[in-house]
Formats: C-alpha cells, sequence, structure tokens
C-alpha cells in the first residue's frame, strides 16, 4: 500500500462556479508537472519581458541624452548666429554711416566744383571802366566829329541782345578768363573785332571781343585768370557777355568784385 502511495502523482483541482443556480460546476485538473512548466513559461516571459524593457528605456535615455546634447548645441549655434547678427548689423550701420558721409562730402565736393566753375571773375586783370550808355553816347558824339579824319576806325560796341558789357582798361592790362573752362571758339580776321568764347562746363559760356589779337587757341583748357588778350593802346575796350543755357546774363550779377 504504501509503494502505491509514493508512485502515485498530484494533481491539482480548480472547480470554476457561477452565481447563477443554473450553472454547472467545472473542474480542471492540473497535474504538478503541467504547472510547473506554465510557471516556467510565465517566468521566462517575465524574465524577457524585463530584459526587452531594459534594453528599451536604455535606448530611450540614449536617444534622449542624443537629444538634449542637440538642443544645447543648437542653442550654442543659435546664440552665436544672433551674436554674428548683431555685429553684421552694427557693421551695416556703420557702413551705411561712413556711405552716407562721403556721399555728403562728395555732394559738397560737385558744388564746391561746380561754384568754382561759375564765371564771377573780374574779366580785367587790373583796374577797368565799364562803359555806361550815356558814355557810349558822348564817346559816338567825340567819334562823329572825327568821323572825317578816319572812316574805318574799329571800336567795341555793347550787343544790347547779349547783354554784353564793355570794359575800358589802361595800356598794359590783360583781359582775362573768368572762370575755368575750354577755349571753344577764337577768331581774328582784318577790319573785324576779335573774340574768344569759353564753355565753362556747366551751362555757362562766356565770350571776350577786343580789337586785340587773341593769345590762346581753340581747344586749349584755361583756368580762371589766364590771359586771352594783351591790352595795348589801340585796344583799351572790351566787350564781356555770359550765357547761361538758352539766356544771356547781365555780368554785372555775377562779377565778384573785390576791394
Amino acid at each position: 500500500m504504501s509503494t502505491d502511495l509514493r508512485k502515485r502523482k498530484i494533481t491539482y483541482t480548480i472547480i470554476l462556479t457561477s452565481d447563477s443556480p443554473a450553472a454547472s460546476h467545472r473542474r480542471m485538473h492540473i497535474r504538478t508537472g503541467a504547472l510547473a512548466v506554465v510557471s516556467f513559461v510565465l517566468f521566462v516571459a517575465v524574465i524577457c519581458y524585463a530584459v526587452y524593457t531594459t534594453i528599451t528605456m536604455g535606448g530611450y535615455v540614449e536617444r534622449s541624452a542624443k537629444q538634449v546634447e542637440q538642443i544645447v548645441q543648437l542653442k550654442e549655434e543659435n546664440d552665436k548666429l544672433t551674436a554674428d547678427n548683431k555685429t553684421l548689423s552694427d557693421r551695416a550701420a556703420s557702413l551705411e554711416e561712413t556711405l552716407g558721409r562721403k556721399e555728403a562730402q562728395e555732394h559738397e565736393l560737385v558744388a564746391a566744383h561746380e561754384e568754382n566753375y561759375i564765371p564771377k571773375g573780374f574779366p580785367m586783370s587790373g583796374a577797368a571802366q565799364i562803359l555806361e550808355e550815356d558814355t557810349a553816347a558822348q564817346t559816338e558824339g567825340e567819334e562823329a566829329q572825327a568821323a572825317n579824319e578816319d572812316d574805318d576806325t574799329l571800336k567795341v560796341e555793347a550787343k544790347d541782345e547779349w547783354k554784353e558789357r564793355v570794359f575800358v582798361s589802361t595800356e598794359g592790362t590783360k583781359v582775362v578768363a573768368t572762370a575755368p573752362g575750354t577755349v571753344k571758339e577764337v577768331r581774328e580776321a582784318e577790319g573785324e573785332v576779335s573774340y574768344v568764347v569759353i564753355d565753362h562746363g556747366n551751362g555757362y559760356i562766356t565770350t571776350y571781343r577786343n580789337l586785340g589779337s587773341p593769345i590762346v587757341e581753340e581747344g586749349s583748357q584755361v583756368l580762371k585768370g589766364v590771359a586771352l588778350f594783351l591790352v595795348g593802346e589801340d585796344n583799351t575796350e572790351t566787350g564781356y557777355s555770359i550765357r547761361k543755357d538758352d539766356g544771356y546774363v547781365d555780368p554785372l550779377e555775377l562779377i565778384e568784385i573785390k576791394g
């Protein structure tokens, strides 16, 4: 009898019941070996899940650390770009200010250059008298009295349509350019009044008429004060006129008389 008891396998019975009176009872017999196998499988599953969770969490932590590192790096790069952008903005503002000053200086230089080329100078190198209308009439009367002596005498008569002024100077003075420019035309012909025309390049053109011989050549560059005629005993009168674009200007409106 004792030998049979040792060989008998231990089994467990699970009874499943229901609250319903009509339900029947169910019994499940589980042997010890099956229970051990099921327990082992569950244990292995739990271990595998734990290992999987550990590996997964480790990867997540590693990825999180890399992401944090990338965020820190991006923030540093962003701070650097912000600083560089501020530096560039400051430089751009400085360059703009410098450019503005240079443009202002250029405008001033251009204005000074244009101002220098306006014919404001006196057309004679020394003192001269402006021949007024009443003086001219008196001179014409005197010349009319002497007409019988010399009917072919040339003289410089003011051209009213040019608003020309006639200057009378003494022997030894010079007729000079009133501003820098280019000699546009030179004319000298026997029996006619000679003249020199200077283009100042800014819309102003001056004309100098004299009975003497011009001492400049057509196309030459002249500075303010350069001699155009030498005044002698027979050519003391000089006609001077200024043209601005399409009209004439009274020279007395521009001439700056010093002293």
